[in-house]
């Protein structure tokens, strides 16, 4: 069957990084055809689901492999990493994309519902906090106090109110002194909500609890004091699509997504350099500085979960993961997707992971 999403056009880079990330949307199924009949196992077909942040790079590998595999039907979507996890550990999905590991409490989920899993890294992101292309809200670079001060748990919205906080936490702060911010984030879950608490700002946050400084806590099941709502936003989405209309549409709007979602849309956003907590330097995000380790604290590792037991019994499945942990995806597919990808060692031992594993 002629499918024209599968069909490669001679497009420029960030065209071809809006067409992924415009597929990804939504739940995106690829289906073909190939020659000489369907095994029961190809009958299956394969579903992804998990973080949007991930999406992009599963779907593009997908179109690659939908080009020799006519046959195979690959259902894709990214409805935030926790809830991905959630469907993978009741056995409806194949492969769970996460942008940050699986938890200890999704882990013993999976065991209880008797599934294994591989977990395989994919790609580095560096989280971009993005401001509008018409900003006036005169923001430079951010540490992480000003991260704190603008999206934790004692945030107003008022950049008074964060540049008298993050000053109180660090001496210093790059914030100005007047407007007010419409922050724009994704939700608990996102994998990208998780880790941009804590790479951003937890040992922070952790300290000003203590402190008594956040009023606004609970008690954690090891009777410790935590914030009750770790990060303060003005709207939350689980898919960084609607994160950049959202920051697109308003001037005074901020928010944080995945580096390939800015790339996509460097015409709409600005993204803002983050201080290096050790050199004191302002680093912007870019495949370069990402990949290089250059751009901290906010920089992480992709992943992607396999079910070892599904893989087992599809053969499609498992012929998809071994497309898709190649030299060649891993690299070239990972940078087209918007992505950094793995330094040599890291991707050779992904790889080797699998093999072992299947």
């Amino acid at each position: 069957m002629n499918n024209p999403l599968f069909r490669r056009n001679p497009l420029t880079r960030k065209s071809q990084l809006q067409r992924v990330l415009v597929a990804a949307i939504g739940a995106l199924v690829l289906t073909f055809s190939v020659g000489g009949g369907i095994a029961a196992a190809q009958a299956e077909g394969i579903n992804v689901s998990g973080s949007s942040t991930v999406e992009p790079i599963t779907t593009l590998i997908g179109e690659f492999y939908a080009e020799t595999n006519p046959d195979v039907q690959i259902t894709v979507n990214g409805p935030g990493t926790g809830d991905g996890f959630q469907l993978f550990c009741d056995g409806e999905t194949d492969i769970s994309d996460a942008s940050r590991p699986i938890k200890d409490e999704e882990i013993a989920s999976c065991d209880e519902a008797g599934i294994t899993f591989t977990e395989l890294p994919v790609g580095l992101d560096g989280l971009t906090v993005i401001v509008n292309k018409k900003s006036n809200l005169g923001l430079k670079c951010l540490s992480q106090a000003d991260l704190y001060a603008l999206f934790g748990p004692e945030s107003t919205g008022n950049l008074a109110d964060a540049s008298l906080a993050a000053n109180e936490i660090s001496g210093t702060t790059n914030l100005p002194a007047k407007g007010t911010v419409k922050k724009f984030t994704p939700g608990p879950e996102s994998g990208t909500y998780d880790a941009f608490i804590e790479l951003g700002y937890l040992s922070i946050m952790e300290e000003r609890v203590a402190g008594g400084n956040v009023t606004d806590t609970i008690t954690n099941d090891d009777g410790e004091a935590e914030a009750a709502e770790p990060l303060i936003s003005d709207g939350q989405f689980p898919n960084d699509n609607d994160i950049v209309k959202q920051v697109e549409a308003n001037k005074s709007g901020i928010g944080f997504l995945g580096i390939a979602y800015y790339l996509a849309n460097t015409d709409k956003l600005k993204a803002l350099p983050i201080e290096d907590p050790d050199s004191g330097k302002c680093v912007k995000p870019s495949i370069k500085t990402v990949q290089s380790g250059s751009y901290l604290p906010l920089s992480r590792t992709l992943y992607i979960y396999v079910s070892n037991e599904k893989a087992a019994k599809n053969a499609d499945l498992k012929d998809f993961v071994d497309f898709y942990m190649t030299k060649k995806n891993l690299t070239t597919s990972v940078k087209e997707a918007g992505y950094a990808p793995l330094h040599k060692d890291d991707a050779a031992a992904a790889i080797d992971a699998w093999k072992s594993a299947s």
